[in-house]
């Protein structure tokens, strides 16, 4: 493998990244600043779910977070790549080989969906106090476990990516996401 050409295709990635920073952060980041202000304050806050929910719901956001921060940083730019730019041409260029391509995607997706997790920390921290404490017990497991989490995402965006058209996008969502959010223990 050619280090440099992937090192050049991951700063390329940083780059665009750093060049959409607003609606990157909109995208990643008010999704779990809502579902942390609705769940943790206003349904607890009003007496619909115990005060103890809170501290189970915190670990369920930072998980969902990242599982849809990953899955859409590598799913959508692999659609529109595909099928409306045809950019994974110039892509499949590199002087490297075709799979270390899909495995610069993959580290792509989990920065961000690492980025996304981390970003809950503060949020929770800051609205749903009182009621949730933030310890690092057993800190090697928190890191394991947040990079197992980023890792399954960023391939689960990659195989979306790569198996549905850009019509299928909205089937996608709601065929694949929407039950991760509601059936993968998140509530």
């Amino acid at each position: 493998m050619n280090r440099k050409a992937f090192m050049a295709m991951l700063t390329r990635d940083a780059h665009v990244a750093r060049r959409n920073f607003v609606p990157l952060m909109l995208q990643t980041f008010l999704q779990p600043l809502m579902f942390v202000f609705v769940f943790g304050r206003v349904m607890v806050g009003s007496g619909y779910m115990p005060p103890e929910y809170k501290s189970l719901l915190f670990s369920g956001i930072m998980a969902l977070s990242m599982v849809s921060a990953g899955i859409w940083s590598v799913a959508m730019p692999l659609i529109a790549e595909f099928q409306f730019t045809h950019e994974i041409e110039d892509r499949l260029l590199a002087p490297m080989d075709i799979s270390w391509l899909a495995v610069e995607k993959v580290v792509a997706g989990m920065l961000q969906a690492l980025a996304a997790g981390l970003a809950v920390i503060p949020a929770g921290w800051l609205l749903l106090r009182p009621g949730v404490e933030l310890s690092l017990q057993t800190p090697l497991s928190f890191i394991l476990v947040g990079l197992l989490v980023a890792l399954f995402s960023a391939s689960g965006g990659l195989a979306l990516g790569c198996s549905v058209g850009q019509a299928q996008v909205g089937l996608m969502f709601s065929m694949v996401v929407a039950p991760m959010i509601f059936f993968g223990c998140t509530y």
